[in-house]
């Protein structure tokens, strides 16, 4: 009985041609080997199945083939075979995990300086080598400081931060990346084609994004799903296999989250929990899936190449595009990363996603409210903007009719004329006292008010221009309504509240400027004035003691002649 060879062994690449999605690292290799510009030390590193340790094999056939150094071995001649089969003598594959210590790496070190058996170069492959001790990498060093010329060391690692930067700086460092789900699907339909294998296009697409950019990992993935059909392989059939959930499952919740439809949600999470399915692997999923639908919202496009689809639901998911808004699958994203955080420490995680459709069943409905609210909000500005100045009580001026309405309300010619007649002057202070003791913030915003009156059925508060904090703060509905609950039941009638920054007031601080200036300059001219004649007395006060001295000297009378 012939051994079977599995699809990811017997697929493995021989040609740096073959190798998929590393080309910016083949094309330097192969003009390194065209140029004879070799180096002694390369650290190949990446995730698992992109071709690090095959690539290194690919190298060390392009150096020591017998036709070569050649950029295409042959794969034909002794040496080609031997390093394919892994029966080279010149070719040596260490495993990094197993042979960490320091005398796996002396013992390494004793043999380099023997010449290659039958080859050109003798080739060490250390696989996983960030597994290595700190002493094995200090008694690597010297080595790769001055290897010997027939000796090439090829490192392969998937966690290059974890080797001593004496040794990167000493290697040329190649990153590998993942591949593609493009480029690993266009790889498994050659396979497919090649082996026999009859399986759909989209059933090769899932088994590509399962393996998350491994084609490694894809190829075994293909070969256990081989095994289980003899006949066609169906997209459904894959799902089951490998545990991969359906793109329709995530169209129908998305669904769900737009039509706000809690009932049938509900019952959605309840058939996931009786088919077990991994509810921190769904979340993770869907999370992709919003975020791919959220891409075409932005950008417009309706292109449902990575979500293979039945016709009837890709119709369902274009209806879902051209109804919804971006903003409506960001929020669902920042939700679904939210329960992502918390699902792994659930007890039971299929209350996170049940209440994730039960709030968003209530976020349009908030977010109109908050709309809302700002549109009403922005409308009373606008009509306050409209009175930003008013004249003295005594001289205010007729509105408009479209104004005085909106003012007035439906209230009559009497009723107005009742209420402009309080005397609010009187009134204030009852309303300030008892506004003090149910909210004390609400009393300091009226305190900085300049004016109080009472016009068109409003009570008009004036602010001088650097209150405007106040004037906004009192603005607010909920400090407005306070302040005309509490002067309802001080006058028995309806005002309403209408602030406003008082340009009267401005006019009127100038003009007391002007006076308290024209004060001052009177004050300043009696004072000089006062102080001038002070000066005179002085000065008078000293001759009369000059003169009456001259008087006890001399003698005779002091006559003002």
């Amino acid at each position: 009985m012939v051994q079977y060879q599995s699809i990811y062994r017997k697929w493995r690449p021989r040609f740096f041609e073959d190798v998929i999605g590393q080309e910016h690292i083949v094309k330097i290799l192969q003009n390194a080997i065209k140029l004879n510009r070799v180096s002694h030390a390369y650290i190949f590193s990446g995730p698992r199945g992109v071709g690090k340790t095959t690539t290194a094999r690919i190298l060390a056939k392009a150096l020591n083939c017998e036709k070569g150094p050649t950029e295409y071995p042959c794969n034909e001649c002794n040496q080609c075979i031997g390093i394919n089969t892994g029966q080279s003598m010149d070719v040596v594959e260490i495993d990094g995990a197993s042979n960490r210590g320091i005398d796996e790496i002396r013992e390494l070190r004793s043999k380099i300086g023997f010449a290659p058996t039958e080859g050109k170069y003798k080739v060490y492959i250390i696989d996983e080598v960030h597994m290595l001790t700190n002493e094995a990498f200090n008694a690597l060093l010297k080595t790769l400081e001055e290897p010997p010329k027939q000796v090439l060391f090829i490192f392969a690692t998937t966690a290059p931060q974890k080797i001593p930067n004496t040794i990167l700086s000493r290697c040329q460092n190649f990153h590998f990346k993942r591949i593609s789900v493009d480029e690993i699907t266009y790889k498994l339909t050659k396979i497919a084609d090649e082996e026999n294998i009859k399986i759909e296009l989209p059933s090769l697409r899932l088994i590509a994004e399962k393996a998350t950019g491994s084609l490694r990992d894809a190829e075994s993935l293909l070969d256990q799903v081989t095994t289980f059909n003899e006949e066609k392989i169906s997209l459904q059939e894959v799902q089951e296999i490998l545990g991969i959930i359906p793109h329709k499952l995530f169209l129908e919740l998305m669904q769900v989250l737009i039509s706000k439809d809690i009932e049938k949600g509900l019952a959605i999470i309840g058939r996931m929990v009786k088919d077990g399915i991994d509810f921190a692997d769904f979340v993770q999923n869907m999370l992709i899936y919003t975020h791919k639908l959220s891409l075409m919202k932005i950008l417009d496009k309706k292109n449902f190449s990575d979500i293979y689809l039945e016709q009837e639901d890709q119709r369902n998911l274009e209806k879902i595009l051209s109804t919804t808004d971006a903003d409506y699958f960001l929020k669902i994203i920042d939700e679904l990363g939210i329960i992502s955080d918390k699902i792994k420490q659930h007890i039971y995680p299929w209350i996170l996603l049940e209440l994730l459709i039960v709030k968003m069943a209530f976020y349009e409905n908030k977010k109109n409210a908050e709309i809302a609210d700002k549109s009403t909000e922005k409308n009373e500005r606008t009509v306050i903007q409209k009175k930003t100045s008013f004249p003295p009580p005594g001289q205010a001026k007729t509105l408009g009719n479209k104004e005085s309405d909106i003012l007035k309300g439906n209230s009559s010619k009497n009723e107005k004329e009742q209420v402009n007649n309080i005397d609010i002057e009187k009134i204030w202070p009852k309303v300030l006292g008892k506004i003090k003791k149910e909210k004390i913030s609400l009393y300091a915003f009226l305190m900085a008010k300049n004016r109080v009156y009472i016009e068109d059925n409003c009570l008009m508060i004036g602010f001088r221009k650097d209150c405007l904090f106040h004037k906004e703060s009192l603005e607010k509905r909920e400090n407005k309504e306070k302040v005309e609950t509490i002067l309802k039941e001080e006058i028995n009638a309806e005002l309403k509240i209408t602030c406003f920054i008082d340009d009267y007031i401005k006019n009127n601080e100038k003009e007391l400027e002007t006076i308290k200036l024209n004060e001052k300059a009177l004050n300043d001219q009696h004072e000089k004035i006062r102080t001038t004649k002070k000066e005179e007395k002085s000065n008078d006060s000293e001759d009369l003691a000059i003169l009456e001295k001259a008087r006890d000297l001399f003698g005779g009378n002091i006559s003002e002649e």
